[in-house]
């Protein structure tokens, strides 16, 4: 294979030889090892899309992402509670990660090596005394303990932690993307090697309305009459217990959100069902009558919270950790966020017919324009605050997130930015290539 990459793919590389040692090198948290894995995740699903095939024998690129997902998933399992919660066991029996829904965030990572799994009938060893016996039971009890187990409120709306039922807004990234993937898996057209012992919990429609669900109840407690989002509801006293527009919060608000569309329209890795069926999920132009409209509103609220988020951008290009709080230190996370947000954005409705065929509204005149240059300017900011070492710097940072510092999900949204921005310029390159050869 020839190692000469084109820009936006040289630019990652550099990039990644950045970002990924820090990263890897972490101790993380359920959510912290989820976003990890979904960094891995996005990297080897584009750069497959590229032709590029990364790897020990790649000079440009020396990375086996699939090796990494894999071992990123084993841990979850090997940290695995009894009530299947993912990725929660640090020293004992777990009691010590009160997160009801930080741990489904290696959902989607999960469901993607299970494809590979029913692909090539091979599987891949799960741990040694784990509470699952294999990849698919792992991400199962997961999703049975989202479905069945984990506290809630009255009306249906899931509790972020399992010590109080508590609505956050992180909970829109961790929780709804899985349920999204989960829909989507079961609709693909294949049959695992373990099909029989792991059977499907729910049909694919009833998983991604509850995905869809979950965010417009959130956003009728949280989301503000402007746009934006405060952090964290106490369901119970029905009372605020952080009313604060935390910065971070409303970025994990646009990423899940987008990460739930890109499920839903970006190819699969399957030859023979390059896309998801929308058929199966009621999305189909003479679909679902309640659906269609419930996908429609959640990305109205994706749209009015990052329209409200945006102008908050310091001259920097970064964005104060509280939102609309002058003291407020210069936080580097939520640029990261919201460039990878209107990365993806921009790229769905500009490169993906499947996504114009859900009948959400198109943009404004101007605004993917507009979009794109506030993209490139927190993309910039993040990369000036990027050290030697590959520190992305005055994130907000663990292990208390209150003050500036450095943090595993910092340092993973990089790497996703830069993936997003590179998906995008990628697409861009190859339809100017196409009309320029149809020119000739």
């Amino acid at each position: 294979m020839s190692e000469t990459l084109t820009p936006e793919l040289s630019a990652l590389a550099e990039r990644l030889r950045l970002l990924l040692p820090p990263l890897l090198s972490t101790q993380r948290s359920s959510w912290e090892q989820g976003t990890c894995a979904q960094a891995m995740l996005e990297c080897h699903r584009f750069l497959a899309r590229t032709g590029v095939h990364p790897g020990p024998s790649s000079l440009a690129i020396p990375y086996d992402f699939v090796q990494w997902m894999y071992g990123l998933a084993h841990d979850s399992l090997v940290r695995q509670a009894a009530d299947g919660r993912l990725s929660v066991l640090l020293n004992g029996d777990g009691s010590s990660d009160a997160g009801a829904l930080d741990p489904a965030c290696m959902g989607e990572t999960l469901y993607y090596l299970c494809s590979i799994e029913a692909q090539t009938t091979a599987l891949f060893p799960s741990p040694r005394g784990a509470t699952s016996k294999s990849l698919l039971d792992g991400v199962g009890k997961m999703l049975n303990y989202v479905m069945h187990n984990c506290p809630r409120a009255p009306d249906s709306l899931l509790s972020h932690r399992t010590d109080a039922t508590e609505i956050w807004s992180d909970t829109v990234y961790m929780l709804s993307p899985f349920l999204a993937s989960a829909a989507a898996f079961y609709t693909l057209p294949l049959t695992h090697p373990l099909s029989a012992e792991c059977p499907q919990p729910d049909t694919p429609r009833t998983l991604l309305k509850m995905s869809l669900q979950q965010i417009t109840l959130a956003a009728d407690v949280l989301q503000s009459p402007t746009g934006e989002w405060s952090h964290i509801y106490d369901l119970e006293s029905r009372t605020f217990k952080r009313a604060a527009l935390w910065g971070v919060g409303n970025g994990w608000v646009c990423c899940g959100i987008v990460r739930i569309l890109s499920t839903l329209v970006c190819p699969t890795a399957l030859p023979h069902a390059p896309h998801i069926d929308f058929r199966s999920l009621g999305l189909d132009p003479t679909g679902d009558a309640e659906l269609i409209p419930l996908l429609q509103r959640v990305y109205a609220i994706l749209l009015r919270t990052l329209r409200a988020c945006l102008p908050y951008a310091l001259p920097s290009g970064l964005f104060p950790n509280v939102l609309g709080d002058a003291h407020a230190f210069p936080e580097t996370n939520l640029a990261q966020m919201l460039a990878y947000t209107l990365y993806r954005l921009v790229d769905l409705h500009v490169y993906h017919t499947r996504f114009r065929t859900l009948g959400l509204p198109r943009l404004e005149p101007g605004e993917g324009e507009d979009w794109l240059r506030r993209a490139h300017a927190m993309r910039k900011a993040a990369v000036d605050m990027t050290d030697r070492w590959g520190f992305v710097r005055d994130v907000c940072g663990s292990p208390t997130f209150d003050g500036p510092g450095t943090a595993a999900e910092g340092q993973a949204w990089g790497v996703l930015m830069e993936v997003a921005r590179a998906q995008y310029l990628w697409h861009k390159r190859l339809i100017k290539q196409v009309r320029a050869e149809r020119a000739v």
